[in-house]
């Protein structure tokens, strides 16, 4: 388990937010290149039509 996140789960603050992400508690900064970064979420992640995609592949796996 990352430090933080059962806290941050928990926390009032996130109360109904989804599909965002986080780092050491706080919302990831998109990034458009990885060179070198080790922090923020890729703008490919964030993606209504990749998130769908996603959910599609999944549930044809599980079935």
């Amino acid at each position: 388990m990352v430090v933080g996140a059962g806290r941050m789960a928990a926390s009032p603050t996130v109360q109904g937010v989804t599909g965002h992400y986080f780092e050491d508690c706080t919302e990831a900064v998109p990034v458009s290149e990885r060179a070198g970064a080790i922090a923020g979420v890729a703008a490919h992640a964030l993606g209504p039509d990749n998130a769908a995609r996603l959910w599609a592949v999944t549930e044809a796996l599980i079935r």
